[in-house]
């Protein structure tokens, strides 16, 4: 199966995020962002800053940093500038934080052998050829993980999103998580190579 990754973001709830401290100059001064900045908004009730290499998007619920280009150099990138924001917020009140990995696929024989539909049937009440997608949910070590896996309009081509979710208001913990980034990406891409072999 060919497989590459498309997108990629980390995203940390709290109780309250305050977006009104995330200015662009706020980001600069504390080296949560070392690029130059592109684009900007700040507003009360949400805040984006956009790089050459990165989006970052807080509102009162969710801060959400995402790679606008999967290069390995931004990939690595990516949880330390969230593990920056949250040292220099400690007292947020977080709940959670999600890595989240977006794949382009190409599944040679579909997935219908692992969902075993009744074909007969599905030929009969939808129109030929249909595509199958489904969401998986597993524990990976303490991650809730969910993989939605949908068709494109390409035949044998899905989307593959993962989400790792964990439940934690410590930063500490919080801080441990973001240095599993790459084996919870390794955990991915390991699940995709499987979904081809028989």
């Amino acid at each position: 199966m060919n497989y590459f990754l498309k997108g990629a973001n980390i995203v940390v709830l709290a109780n309250k995020h305050n977006p009104t401290i995330a200015s662009k100059e706020w980001a600069t001064q504390k080296g949560i962002i070392t690029e130059e900045i592109k684009n900007f908004t700040h507003t009360p009730v949400f805040s984006l800053i956009e790089t050459e290499n990165f989006i970052f998007v807080v509102d009162p619920d969710r801060l959400q940093i995402s790679v606008k280009k999967t290069f390995p150099q931004n990939l690595s990138e990516l949880p330390n500038i969230v593990k920056r924001y949250i040292e220099q917020l400690p007292e947020t009140p977080y709940l959670a934080i999600g890595l989240n990995f977006i794949y382009h696929l190409n599944l040679e024989k579909g997935l219908e052998r692992f969902f075993s539909p009744n074909t007969d049937k599905f030929k009969k009440i939808f129109s030929e050829p249909y595509q199958i997608g489904g969401t998986i949910r597993f524990k990976f070590e303490n991650f809730l993980v969910r993989l939605n896996i949908q068709p494109t309009k390409e035949n044998n081509k899905f989307i593959g999103d993962f989400n790792f979710h964990y439940d934690t208001e410590k930063l500490e913990e919080m801080k441990k998580i973001l240095g599993m980034y790459f084996k919870v990406k390794d955990k991915a891409e390991s699940i995709l190579k499987e979904l081809n072999n028989d």
